[in-house]
């Protein structure tokens, strides 16, 4: 995929100005940032727009499929259309009290591409988590096994992703090859000891066992990403989530493991309480289930760790650091690898629940 510019304000106004939308007529660009991480397909961008007598408002602007490619290398076909077909669905009315997701979100065509235009939800997205903000994300994710319970024909949706679990798993073969030239490698040989190298090569050959395991457990529709960086609690306790290119059906437990996983990387405090946190979210999700959910959303739990963290930690995370990632950057550079050590061993922790 090919590197594009961004558009400039005047692109933006041009393309606003062929869609009605809730910005309203005359709107104009006053400016605009790029917020574009350089790991997804879309750019992503927030555009200050005024309206004749109305003062400017922030707003994101995504434009699906003009990033680039990166060392994810996702195969997923649907992933730069996934999140388009989210908004222009019922699903968005279907999350009940407790979950929300930026206001006005509009898709439209513009030039070959699917724009998603929505407000900027900024202020919610920059709290900090804390073991208690993330208990009660872990009651408000489970809210996301509702949509299907009320309307069972959702999941069967062709956009959604039907194996996030498994999204990263073409990383395995690197994976092994990264755990074999750690000895070999001074920066890297003292991540891992032997015995926790050897466990780490059995959980990427478990890959198949956990997923066709996950396959056979309760399914709920799913975030797919849901990290500490694509959620926030607004004032009033509510849950917001971004960033659906992921969402689909998976196990009960799935995202609240991602969230986990990717917690102290991603900006959290404090040392999270994993077993209390899924405790929580087995009953809220038991509750609407009418059933109990908690030894299989346990398994999902586990299987995020043991299938998403570690693929994607051992496959394009280690493959960045010998590839001289952060070379010169020694803080950003302790910073990864300790990430990868630390959801590394948070993931063979759970391994003997799977």
């Amino acid at each position: 995929m090919s590197n594009r510019v961004l558009p400039d304000a005047d692109t933006i106004t041009a393309a606003l100005a062929s869609h009605d939308g809730p910005w309203g007529p005359g709107a104009h660009v006053l400016s605009v940032r790029d917020l574009s991480t350089g790991l997804g397909q879309a750019a992503v961008l927030r555009a200050s727009i005024a309206t004749p007598y109305a003062n400017p408002s922030l707003w994101i602007v995504k434009i699906l499929g003009w990033g680039r490619m990166t060392l994810l290398d996702s195969r997923d076909r649907l992933l730069d259309r996934r999140e388009a077909h989210f908004y222009g669905s019922s699903v968005p009315d279907l999350l009940p009290r407790g979950l929300t997701t930026p206001p006005s979100a509009t898709v439209f065509s513009h030039h070959g591409f699917s724009w998603i235009v929505m407000r900027d939800v900024r202020g919610v997205l920059q709290q900090s988590w804390t073991p208690d903000s993330a208990m009660t994300a872990a009651q408000r994710t489970a809210l996301l096994y509702a949509p299907g319970a009320v309307r069972p024909g959702l999941l069967d949706a062709p956009w959604l992703e039907q194996e996030g679990y498994a999204a990263y798993s073409h990383h395995v073969s690197a994976g092994h090859d990264n755990l074999d030239g750690l000895a070999d490698d001074p920066q890297l040989r003292t991540l891992f000891t032997p015995e926790q190298t050897k466990a780490l090569h059995a959980c990427l050959d478990a890959a198949d066992e956990l997923s066709a395991r996950a396959k056979e457990l309760p399914a709920t529709l799913v975030h797919g990403d849901l990290t500490p960086r694509n959620a926030g609690l607004d004032p009033h306790g509510d849950l917001a989530l971004i960033d659906w290119e992921h969402a689909g059906v998976g196990p009960v437990g799935f995202d609240l493991g991602t969230f986990v996983s990717l917690y102290r990387a991603f900006g959290g405090h404090g040392e999270l309480d994993e077993p209390a946190l899924l405790e929580v979210y087995g009953s809220a999700v038991s509750d609407l289930a009418g059933a109990d959910l908690r030894p299989a959303a346990a398994l999902g739990f586990a299987t995020a760790h043991l299938t998403w963290g570690l693929h994607l930690r051992l496959g394009p995370g280690l493959t960045a650091v010998r590839q001289g990632l952060n070379r010169d950057a020694p803080a950003e550079l302790a910073a990864h690898l300790d990430d990868i050590r630390s959801g590394c061993l948070r993931a063979l922790s759970w391994a003997a629940a799977a």
